[in-house]
């Protein structure tokens, strides 16, 4: 029977049942993505009540919200702590950074209840809680690859949809507190509720001990020397090197300068940065450009649900079939998608049945990232460093998750009251995909130029 280790414990778990230990890493890692990234995909709840609390307050008529800035310092603040995360766990263990990542969370949550100036709201649930989530993401979602060699894409893809189950679940639940307590007193209350919550998911952080991760590269290293067809599948010489842990099972080790130094950290850089950008931009503003539109905030509420609920089944659908067909070629093939989605269903879309198939298609394809990720960052890198690899992705999206959402939101507020804020949100985010999947598609072709190379 599995044994939970203590917080902070970095090599392993003791236990008898590998399967067993290895169920507790991924059921842990998945109610951190609910607790941790669900959090933030339910902000729009929050961004709503700052809205009619805060907008114009002290501003004249028609100027900038500035309540806005409460969710892009949160989203900002959260990738620069990925990036001091990813190296923290190298120092102090998963559990360990987990259970602060919790503190920082749930006290950011629990002091926001007491701020009635915006300022106050940017330092605690902007600052503080926002880099909670950072350092709870970076573990929960590199952890769970070092205890499987295969089908990393299916289960990296259960784990990742947690945060949109988070978003399902944690949007109601804000509204019923909120309702039932106000806006402050749901605040305490999801406060200390976050707080137990992600401390008893950093019990379940550990890695795959180092004896049975050596047993295994060994076994599979005999299995790929000794099997020819192996040989007919070589891709280039960088793939060579860099083989993904999923397709062959064998650690690749690199040190963090040699992949900052590397062109495909920087394609990979490019494109998670604009991408994630562009995700939340679209996910923090359907509600509201749907009440543009002419369509009721109930039906504006139900359009950002389903873009949730979808990012959930395509998180878990786009991972199985990567473990297919490869990981960048997957990236690219949602990402294009995505692209098209936003110039030819959102751009033009007037009715609610038009919004609703965009969120559907939205949610299914663009929900993949976050998965896709340190999936990517495995093939082209190794699983050994994960989390520092992943975090390093982290720095450049501080700029851009800072100023996507206030560039959409000038575009909304100043070019809205004819209609052309709208449609105009829509092209900058299909722009900023667009960018985006060149970067990807730049990527693909540094790792192999053949069209049906498994990467």
């Amino acid at each position: 029977m599995a044994r939970l280790p203590k917080i902070g414990v970095t090599r392993s778990f003791s236990f008898s049942n590998p399967k067993a230990a290895a169920a507790i890493v991924v059921f842990a890692s998945f109610i951190g993505m609910v607790l941790g990234p669900g959090i933030t995909n339910s902000y729009g709840v929050f961004e709503e009540e700052y809205e009619n609390r805060f907008s114009n307050k002290d501003t004249g008529k028609g100027a900038l919200s500035p309540a806005i800035a409460i969710a892009s310092v949160h989203v900002s603040v959260n990738y620069l702590f990925t990036t001091i995360a990813g190296a923290l766990c190298e120092r102090i263990g998963m559990g360990l950074t987990t259970f602060i990542g919790g503190v920082m969370l749930g006290v950011g949550s629990f002091a926001a209840g007491f701020c009635t100036e915006v300022w106050q709201l940017v330092l605690t649930q902007g600052v503080l809680a926002g880099a909670g989530v950072g350092t709870i993401f970076i573990v929960v979602s590199t952890i769970p690859t070092s205890w499987f060699s295969k089908n990393q894409g299916f289960l990296i893809g259960v784990v990742h949809s947690g945060s949109g189950v988070g978003g399902l679940m944690l949007a109601p639940l804000t509204r019923f507190l909120i309702n039932k307590y106000t806006l402050m007193g749901a605040l305490k209350i999801m406060g200390v509720f976050l707080a137990i919550g992600i401390t008893l998911v950093s019990l379940g952080m550990a890695t795959k001990p180092e004896e049975l991760v050596d047993q295994e590269e060994e076994e599979n290293i005999d299995r790929i020397s000794t099997n020819d067809s192996v040989s007919e599948h070589k891709v280039s010489t960088l793939a060579k090197k860099r083989m993904s842990v999923r397709s062959f099972g064998v650690r690749d080790v690199h040190s963090t300068g040699g992949v900052l130094r590397s062109q495909e950290f920087w394609y990979l850089n490019i494109a998670v940065m604009l991408a994630e950008a562009a995700f939340y931009v679209v996910l923090f503003f359907l509600p509201v450009y749907a009440i543009g539109l002419g369509l009721t905030s109930e039906q504006g509420a139900l359009i950002a649900g389903v873009a949730n609920g979808a990012t959930i089944v395509g998180r878990i659908t786009i991972g199985y079939i990567a473990d297919l067909s490869g990981n960048i070629n997957m990236f690219f093939i949602t990402h294009l998608l995505v692209t098209l989605s936003c110039f030819f269903l959102w751009f033009p879309a007037k009715s609610f049945m038009i919004m609703m198939v965009f969120a559907c298609t939205f949610g299914l394809f663009a929900g993949s990232l976050t998965p896709m990720v340190p999936l990517c960052s495995v093939t082209l890198f190794g699983q050994n460093g994960l989390a520092n690899n992943v975090g390093l992705l982290g720095i450049g999206m501080v700029l851009t998750t800072s100023a996507a959402p206030v560039v959409a939101r000038v575009f909304y507020e100043k070019l809205g009251q004819n209609g052309a804020g709208y449609g105009t949100v829509a092209l900058f985010c299909g722009g900023i995909y667009f960018l985006a999947t060149l970067s990807i598609f730049a990527l693909r072709m540094s790792v192999s130029r053949k069209p049906w190379a498994k990467i």
